[in-house]
């Protein structure tokens, strides 16, 4: 005949059960919370690097805008240089 657990030593093993389940919950939460922190770093560093690119790009496009501006004041003084060029050959000619 098959005797019965004891109510203490049944309770005693429910609760070791529940024990290691709660443990392994423990354990799925730090990998979650470490996987979470691992994405936060990872997201910080390539903000942090687009962030520096566009530091590095609005230079270039400030640089371009200098040689542009530089570019344009020259071929204005060129143009008006040929236009009285262009002029006084007209009204050398035409006297």
């Amino acid at each position: 005949m098959q005797t019965m657990a004891s109510p203490d030593r049944e309770l005693e093993q429910r609760f070791a059960r529940l024990d290691e389940r709660f443990a392994r919950v423990d354990e799925r939460f730090d990998e979650v919370n470490r996987r979470i922190t691992e994405g936060r770093e990872e997201t910080n560093r390539r903000f942090d690097r687009v962030e520096s690119d566009i530091g590095d790009l609005k230079k270039s496009v400030a640089a371009v805008q200098e040689s542009v501006a530089s570019v344009h004041a020259m071929l204005t003084r060129l143009s008006f240089g040929f236009a009285l060029a262009v002029l006084g050959a007209i009204f050398t000619k035409s006297f």
